[in-house]
This record gives structure tokens, C-alpha cells and sequence, in this order.
């Protein structure tokens, strides 16, 4: 079985989740996780799961703003500049496929977080590249000369078939 599973994160923003000692700043560009989906509740329900994260987006977005007016202040997180146009992003808001992670910034048990390393970025990177390799496949198969090796040998050429290949 493995270990990954979907989920909804959301960056780690020291106003809203609690200020981080400065010896202990290991939360600082980690994604907590907002809410885990089943596999089942995927499949059988996944109209009522896109609403939810549709509804979960907009409440995130009015949090923000209550924030940011509440304490009168420019910048919400201490490093990144644009944290509020990042997620109010429509984009940032979507089901990811995470890898789950404890981090301990206390000896207590509510110094734990339930962190996750997002591993969709590796997927679409991966079909983005696959995508590449089709359409050159395609471009070559659509070459004349090699319609012709076709028609005569009843097979495309070795140019027809380049490699998939995830490294440069």
C-alpha cells in the first residue's frame, strides 16, 4: 500500500497558525494539510468533494482579508511577497497528491504538524514531457517521406518512434 494520498494544502502562514520560535523555524515554506480525501469519497462522491474545495477556497480567501484588515497590515507572510495573490490564485486551490509528514517544533504533542510534500508537480511534469515526445512522433509520421516508407513497408521508421526520456 502506498503512502501517498489526495489532499488540500495550504501554505504555513505564521499569523494565522501560530508564530514559530526562530530556533525552530523548520514550518516556514511547508504546505499543511487542510483536509485529506479518501480514495472512495473520490470516486463515489467527487461533485460534492469539488464543491467543498470550491467553498474552502472562498472561506480561505475572506480569512485573508480579515486578516490583513484586522491587524492592518501590508504583508501577510514575512518571506513571500505576493503569499495573497499566490492563494487566491483559482489554481492554488486544488487536490494534490501528497506525500503526509509529521514535524515536531515542540516536545508536546500539539508542537506536531501534519505537513505534506506535494508530489503532483513531478506527475505534470512528467505528462508535460510525455506530450513533447507525442507531438514530435506525430510531426515525424506526417512527414511525407516517411508516409511513404509506410505505404511500402506496411511500418513507420525508427525516426517515427523517438525515445521518451525524462532527463534533458
Amino acid at each position: 500500500m502506498t503512502n501517498f494520498k489526495l489532499a488540500l494544502v495550504e501554505p504555513y502562514l505564521p499569523i494565522k497558525h501560530g508564530i514559530i520560535d526562530k530556533e525552530t523555524d523548520s514550518m516556514y515554506g511547508q504546505y499543511l494539510i487542510i483536509d485529506q480525501i479518501g480514495m472512495k469519497e473520490f470516486y463515489n462522491k467527487i461533485s460534492d468533494v469539488l464543491l467543498d474545495v470550491e467553498m474552502i477556497r472562498k472561506m480561505y480567501k475572506k480569512q485573508l482579508q480579515k486578516l490583513k484588515t484586522d491587524l492592518n497590515i501590508t504583508q501577510l507572510h514575512p518571506f513571500i511577497k505576493n503569499y495573497e495573490k499566490i492563494v487566491t490564485n483559482p489554481h492554488h486551490f486544488q487536490l494534490q497528491l501528497i506525500e503526509p509528514v509529521t514535524i515536531s517544533t515542540g516536545p508536546n504533542e500539539w508542537d506536531n504538524y501534519s505537513t505534506a510534500v506535494i508530489k503532483t508537480h513531478w506527475i505534470r511534469l512528467i505528462q508535460r514531457r510525455w506530450r513533447e515526445t507525442l507531438k514530435k512522433r506525430i510531426q515525424a509520421r506526417k512527414n511525407v517521406k516517411n508516409l511513404r516508407i509506410r505505404e511500402t513497408t506496411g511500418s513507420c521508421p525508427e525516426e517515427c518512434n523517438s525515445k521518451f526520456k525524462l532527463g534533458i
